[in-house]
């Protein structure tokens, strides 16, 4: 399975439309072609990964919403769930020095 959808996306683009694309995405994304195709070819599991700013360039160009490029979720928790998990407290104690003034 793709990592990415850029392929859906091109997929989904008239013979004329993706020809120009293919073309085009290079330079908006400043790197090679081989290095596009290299992007396009990435499955699940791979270490290899595509660098944020260009992942949301693509989004951006092919029309879709933050994180909607990738097809995988990534799972992590919030700061304050590790806060909590480590009891360490939300808010910090009053200075006493602050207190005088």
């Amino acid at each position: 399975m793709d990592k990415y959808k850029i392929n859906e996306c091109m997929d989904k683009l008239t013979y004329n439309q993706h020809k120009l694309i293919k073309r085009l995405i290079p330079g908006i994304i400043r790197a090679s072609i081989n290095t596009f195709h290299n992007y396009r070819k990435l499955q699940m599991g791979d270490d290899k990964d595509i660098p944020y700013e260009t992942v949301r360039i693509l989004e951006v160009l092919f029309g879709l919403e933050v994180g909607e490029l990738a097809n995988f979720e990534v799972k992590a928790k919030s700061a304050r769930a590790l806060f909590k998990e480590h009891q360490v407290a939300l808010t910090q104690p009053m200075d006493p020095y602050e207190m005088e003034s």
